[in-house]
């Protein structure tokens, strides 16, 4: 089904129809990110409006009670948590009205939850968020619906596992031959619509060898490999509609339609002599299903080849930085 669909079946799922409802957006008007999460929330049949600050916020929901708010924690002219007390005393729409609130970093969340009981526990939200992720946590806030999609958690040595991500030199390198080759193995092995090698940057994923998956860049929060990384394990996900974890992420509900997810962790050895787990070596399918210990050995293996292909390519891609030269 198409993208645009997909609101209207989950409605339908849950009984509950969430076309002509109001959305108000407090984000900066001119950039890229609000203009695409308005088009985006459009395609579900919401009237979208955005606001930037303070006053015509609180300008715009009396004038259209909307049901669902999403803020930035700092806005111009104040901040979110004052914003939801002041439309909660609007009346009595005010008092149904539910929040998104984006806070910037970790810390700014907990302080935020920490100072107000207005908005609840799971409707704040830490950056880097994504359009999509957005849009879902709307969709199913309007549907009174639990989200099954969980981000993974941010590493608790995240700058230093990104400073030995930017030491390998290897965001910029594209299908290096070496790893295409495992990549190929591996998709035939197992028999599996795609294997790919990934690196998790800060707000995105990239696929530095992909057999049978067209995309390069992926947003972090939708990445199942974000989870190998925060577990610093094996992740396996057997069918993801059955996975509360996956089953609306974008990517299991819309292309590639995903249903079927197992990945390696990669480390890389920083300048620091600390070994940093910057991405994956994974399997991926549009149907579900079973991983037996044997063939857990055999990715642990495949995994282990693409590893050193990897460090060896990287080791080149740092002299070539050094002279000065383009990489591979």
């Amino acid at each position: 089904p198409s993208e645009d669909l997909l609101a209207k079946q989950c409605s339908q799922r849950r009984g509950v129809n969430i076309e002509g409802k109001i959305v108000l957006l407090g984000l900066e008007c001119n950039t890229r990110f609000a203009s695409d999460l308005k088009e985006d929330l459009e395609k579900d049949k919401l009237t979208v409006k955005v606001c930037e600050d303070v006053d015509s916020i609180l300008e715009a929901c009396s004038q259209s009670n909307p049901s669902l708010v999403v803020l930035k924690q700092s806005i111009s002219g104040g901040n979110a948590v004052d914003i939801c007390l002041k439309i909660r005393e609007m009346g009595e729409w005010g008092e149904d009205t539910l929040f998104l609130v984006v806070a910037k970093n970790h810390d700014d969340l907990e302080m935020g939850r920490a100072e107000s009981n207005i908005i609840p526990k799971e409707s704040w939200l830490v950056e880097p968020v994504s359009v999509a992720y957005i849009r879902t946590r709307v969709r199913m806030s309007l549907l009174r619906a639990p989200c099954k999609w969980v981000r993974a958690s941010i590493p608790a040595n995240e700058e230093a596992r990104l400073v030995a991500l930017k030491e390998s030199c290897m965001m910029d390198v594209n299908q290096p031959e070496g790893l295409k080759r495992i990549t190929r193995v591996a998709r035939q092995l197992f028999d599996v619509g795609a294997a790919c090698f990934t690196l998790l940057a800060k707000d995105h994923v990239k696929l530095i060898s992909a057999e049978g998956l067209d995309c390069i860049n992926i947003p972090r929060d939708a990445a199942m490999c974000a989870h190998v990384v925060s577990d610093q394990d094996f992740t396996l996900v057997a069918d993801a509609l059955e996975d509360d974890r996956f089953a609306d992420n974008p990517l299991v509900q819309g292309a590639p339609y995903l249903r079927f997810y197992a990945g390696m962790p990669i480390w890389s050895k920083a300048k620091d002599g600390q070994s940093y787990i910057i991405g994956s070596f994974c399997l991926l399918d549009q149907k579900p299903r079973e991983f037996n210990t044997e063939q857990l050995r055999s990715l642990q293996d495949l995994a282990s080849l693409a590893r050193e292909e990897f460090g060896a390519i990287s080791a080149e891609a740092q002299k070539a930085r050094c002279l000065g030269v383009s990489s591979l």
